[in-house]
């Protein structure tokens, strides 16, 4: 969740400077080479060598990183923002990933939003986003043609951001409302008489469905039926925030107030069925999508927001503080902090005196082992110092009020819960709600720790990293930020997140905005990372000197063309064993999806329904070859002709995309 601005000092501190020459060293020319691959490139070829040069590397993991907003919509199909799991993303997405060797797709958390915020990081847990849901698949009759193709075909034709790069979350709203009713109002109708349905086809699934929604309310009926009671309200109100309602509804479970309660649901029975089976239709959506994700071989790894949405908190009063809001302290790119808003788990409900859950522990491990279990090819835990010493404060992050929830000896309402830092168990105290709450949820589930990423980014204090690294977690590597070399394994490392500038901009920036000492500086890394491990000094000096910004040798295409093959380089040169790459940096896109601390246009940017024709496929083969070619001589020798084909097959891309540069000499 925490971004920070590109830090034009980021290697100055790791002995990179010390090791510049800015003198340019004499440039060997290049010999020419014959091509035994031709000069096409070779598709089917290219996919297969990517695997093998990943498995050559350790096994390592290829992900994207893509929200189902975000997902492509074939013509004559969008209907405002994508899903991940509609019959578009089979038929467009998915191909494209199988065919260039990735293995998994880090989604966003998949649960309901608020009415009038789109991003997936104030989202409920507990009830699934009803825009993930494939409309379409809907209107026919293996599914029980529960929506009329009319009402279809109208939310498609009404759809103002039709061939637009970016969605429209609130046509896309307020046309589910209209398909979601449409399909409740069919499904009634047709279960009820379902031996009138003529074509056989739609009786057998009108049957099916109308047993699976019976086991469905009654399994999963109580837990659902406050957030139903929420959405019924907030029509009623006109209004989604409950602190904007009359006092008697704001407080309905504070305690629970089961008369109002009773009276509500009697007036409202219906309205809640609808809503029991719309998260019926999105879980079914979900899981029909996830089997074609993994009949290509690609696991789909959820999201575990650190904030809890408006409904859960309404719903669990007794689960939170009262009066404090959690938030990121103030610093050099922030001197305001970060007031995020969002709910404080009560410490004193986490665990009760006799070692089990509290109200508080209870509900967070329910979160956990719904998402994990939803999402077995692992789970993202989003801000983790959120969940090991959060920060937190009344009105503003910098008024007296804030400080870090467990270690804010001086803070009048925060003592009660400090932790000392500095004891022998003080790591184990300060991750207690890891390894008591969310690694056992997750484990309940069918993970391991292997299956978690956890954002570690921003800062962190010192005795919040012992208690991270005691559990032997996996973090995020974030080569904007860090040296991939720094990763371990265990950690994730990626070129970029979805809250953080797009690679093309941070590289235009830091070669533009932030000048030649800030290029260099990054870029000497990059040369190091991007070499063999035993590559000398002056072999390492020769290679930086070729791309290194200086006014007498200004080549600023080739220089940067250079450093961003670099750094996809070190992607695969890492320690990490898990590469994720967000799919605005795949397709090289300058576009920012989102910008944190503002509003307009984020969450909204999407994959067109021809994205992969403004795919360059080079970046990433000649990447997955450099790596190659960076691991000891034998390795290199044993896979000369699966580099050659790499090579060859980047070459033949490059000139099919039109690119002039060709820095691979």
């Amino acid at each position: 969740m925490l971004v920070r601005a590109i830090n034009t000092n980021l290697y100055k501190n790791n002995g990179y400077v010390n090791s510049l020459n800015f003198t340019a060293a004499k440039q060997k020319k290049s010999q020419p080479q014959t091509n035994p691959y031709g000069t096409t490139f070779d598709e089917e070829r290219a996919g297969e060598d990517i695997k093998k040069a990943l498995e050559v590397l350790g096994n390592k993991k290829l992900e994207l990183i893509i929200h189902n907003a975000s997902a492509p919509s074939e013509a004559g199909k969008d209907v405002g923002v994508g899903s991940l799991y509609s019959e578009s993303s089979k038929d467009i997405l998915i191909p494209f990933l199988e065919k260039y060797g990735f293995s998994g797709v880090q989604v966003d958390p998949e649960g309901m939003r608020p009415e009038h915020d789109a991003s997936p990081y104030v989202s409920n847990s507990f009830v699934y986003n009803p825009l993930i849901i494939d409309l379409e698949d809907l209107t026919r009759p293996e599914n029980g043609a529960i929506i009329d193709k009319n009402v279809y075909k109208s939310i498609v034709r009404l759809n103002p951001a039709k061939g637009s790069e970016r969605g429209d979350y609130e046509h896309a709203r307020d046309s589910f409302d209209l398909g979601i009713t449409n399909a409740w109002k069919n499904f009634k109708a047709k279960s009820a008489n379902i031996d009138s349905i003529s074509d056989p086809v739609e009786r057998d699934a009108i049957a099916q469905l109308s047993d699976e929604y019976e086991s469905y309310r009654e399994e999963n009926g109580e837990m659902l039926e406050p957030y139903a009671i929420y959405s019924i309200l907030s029509e009623k109100f006109n209004n989604d925030y409950y602190k904007n309602w009359p006092q008697d509804v704001q407080n309905l479970y504070n305690p629970e107030n089961t008369g109002l309660i009773a009276q509500i649901k009697s007036q409202h029975q219906d309205d809640i069925d609808k809503f029991i089976f719309t998260d019926l239709l999105a879980k079914n959506a979900r899981e029909k999508g996830i089997e074609a994700f993994e009949e290509a071989g690609i696991q789909t790894e959820g999201d575990n927001p650190v904030a809890f949405s408006n409904q859960e908190v309404w719903a669990h009063p007794g689960a939170f503080l009262k009066d404090y809001k959690m938030g990121c302290p103030p610093d050099n790119d922030n001197p305001d902090g970060q007031a995020w808003g969002f709910a404080v788990l009560n410490p004193a409900k986490l665990f009760n005196s006799d070692g089990t859950l509290g109200e508080a522990g209870q509900l967070l491990y329910d979160k956990c082992e719904k998402l994990a279990r939803d999402n077995q090819g692992g789970i993202r835990i989003d801000h983790i110092v959120g969940l090991i010493d959060p920060y937190v404060y009344k009105n503003s992050p910098v008024d007296n009020s804030a400080g870090r929830l467990f270690s804010s000896p001086h803070n009048p309402d925060l003592k009660q819960f400090a932790i000392p830092v500095n004891k022998p168990d003080s790591a184990k105290k300060f991750g207690a709600i890891l390894e008591d709450i969310v690694l056992p949820a997750c484990e309940e589930a069918g993970l391991t720790k292997d299956d978690i990423i956890c954002e570690n980014l921003g800062a962190i204090p010192d005795h919040a990293c012992a208690a991270f690294e005691r559990l032997g977690l996996g973090g995020m590597i974030v080569t904007q930020y860090h040296n991939g070399m720094s990763a371990r394994p265990s950690d994730t490392i990626m070129l970029g997140s979805h809250d953080t500038l797009p690679f093309v901009t941070y590289v235009n920036n830091l070669y533009g905005r932030h000048g030649q000492d800030a290029f260099n500086h990054a870029l000497w890394p990059a040369v190091e990372n991007s070499l063999p491990r035993n590559a000398t000094h002056d072999e390492k000096q020769e290679e930086f000197d070729k791309y290194r910004f200086d006014m007498n040798r200004h080549q600023p295409e080739v220089n940067k063309q250079a450093f961003k093959e670099k750094k996809f380089t070190e992607l695969f040169t890492s320690p990490a064993q898990r590469v994720q790459i967000f799919w605005t940096d795949l397709l090289g896109m300058e576009q920012r999806y989102n910008t944190p601390g503002t509003s307009s246009g984020n969450w909204s940017l999407r994959l067109s329904s021809d994205f992969e024709k403004q795919f360059d496929p080079s970046m990433l083969i000649q990447a997955l070859s450099d790596a190659l070619k960076a691991q000891d001589a034998k390795t290199v020798k044993e896979n000369q002709q699966l580099i050659d084909s790499l090579d060859a097959n980047a070459r033949a891309a490059r000139n099919e995309n039109g690119s002039t540069l060709n820095v691979r000499v």
